[in-house]
C-alpha cells in the first residue's frame, strides 16, 4: 500500500482560483501536475497506484475552521463520493489566532479526524511562540497528528526562522509525545548541511515532499538517504509534483528493503489505517 501523507485539493468552486493564486505567488517556480480538484487528485492517485492520501487544508484565517472541518467530515462520511471516502484521510486545520482554538482542537478529536495541518508562513506565526506551544500541548494531549510545513518556502523567500529544524526541535522539547510530521524532509531547504539532524532525537517524522528543482540537491538527497527508515514518510505535496516521478525519486534513494515502510507501513501505524 502506498500512502501519501502530504497532499492538497480544493472544493471545485475555488480550485482554479486557489491554484492560480499560488502559481502567481511563486512567480513561475511552481508548475502544478494537477488542477487542484478532488476528482483530478483521485485520478492521478489511481493512475500511479497510490492507495491513500492525507488531505492537508490550511486555515489562513480563524473563521475558516468550520468550513474546513465540514469538508473533512464530508470526506469521512462519503458525501464527496465513495472513491474519496476510501482513498482520502482528511486532516483539519486551526489558526493560532482563533480565540476558540482549544475547543476547536477538542472538536476535531471528538469527530475522529486524525490530525491537523499548519503552514506558519500562510498563518503568520512561529512554532515557538508561547501561544503556539500552548496549542501544541493541547494537540499532544488529544493524540492528534501534526502535519506542518518545515523550512523555507518558494512563495515566502523573505521569511525565515518560523518553522525550521531549530523551531521544530523547540516544540518537541516542550511537548513530549507530540506526533509531528515535518514536511519537506524536515525543512532542510536553505539550511546548513546536517541541521535537520538535530531532530533525530526528538521523535519527529519527515515526509519526502520536495519540488522538482530540489530533488537532486545535496541536502535533500542526504536526508532521504541517511535518516532512519522508521522516521520517513512518503509525501508529495500534490498537486505540485507528478506522483510517478515522486515515487521513482524515493525508490532511487532508499534501499528496496525500506520501501514497504517508507511508502506506507510507517504512515499506517502513525495514522491508525
Amino acid at each position: 500500500m502506498i500512502v501519501d501523507v502530504h497532499s492538497h485539493d480544493f472544493p471545485d468552486s475555488i480550485a482554479r482560483r486557489a491554484m492560480s493564486g499560488m502559481c502567481r505567488m511563486t512567480e513561475g517556480v511552481l508548475w502544478p501536475a494537477g488542477d487542484g480538484t478532488l476528482a483530478n487528485h483521485l485520478d492521478h492517485m489511481e493512475l500511479a497506484g497510490v492507495d491513500v492520501a492525507v488531505n492537508c487544508p490550511i486555515a489562513t484565517k480563524p473563521g475558516q475552521f468550520d468550513v474546513i472541518l465540514r469538508r473533512a467530515l464530508a470526506f469521512r462520511d462519503g458525501e464527496l463520493g465513495e472513491r474519496a471516502r476510501r482513498m482520502i484521510v482528511p486532516f483539519a486545520s486551526v489558526h493560532p489566532d482563533d480565540p476558540d482554538v482549544t475547543a476547536h482542537l477538542e472538536r476535531i478529536a471528538e469527530k475522529g479526524i486524525k490530525g491537523v495541518k499548519f503552514h506558519p508562513y500562510y498563518q503568520n506565526f512561529s512554532l515557538v511562540e508561547p501561544r503556539s506551544i500552548r496549542m501544541f500541548e493541547v494537540i499532544a494531549a488529544l493524540g492528534l497528528v501534526v502535519q506542518c510545513h518545515a523550512g523555507g518556502d518558494v512563495s515566502w523567500s523573505d521569511l525565515d526562522g518560523m518553522c525550521g529544524p531549530r523551531e521544530i526541535e523547540g516544540v518537541m522539547r516542550r511537548c513530549p509525545g507530540l506526533k509531528f510530521i515535518a514536511a519537506h524532509l524536515g525543512g532542510c531547504f536553505r539550511r546548513p548541511r546536517g541541521e535537520t539532524d538535530r531532530l533525530l532525537d526528538c521523535g519527529v517524522y519527515v515526509d519526502t515532499s520536495a519540488l522538482h528543482a530540489r530533488w537532486f540537491c545535496d541536502e535533500e538527497m542526504r536526508v532521504l538517504r541517511s535518516w532512519p527508515t522508521e522516521r520517513i514518510l512518503f509525501g508529495t505535496d500534490f498537486p505540485w509534483v507528478h506522483y510517478p516521478e515522486a515515487i521513482d525519486w524515493v525508490r532511487t534513494f532508499r534501499d528496496p528493503r525500506d520501501h514497504d515502510a517508507v511508502f506506507g507501513g510507517n504512515a499506517r501505524r502513525l495514522l491508525g489505517i
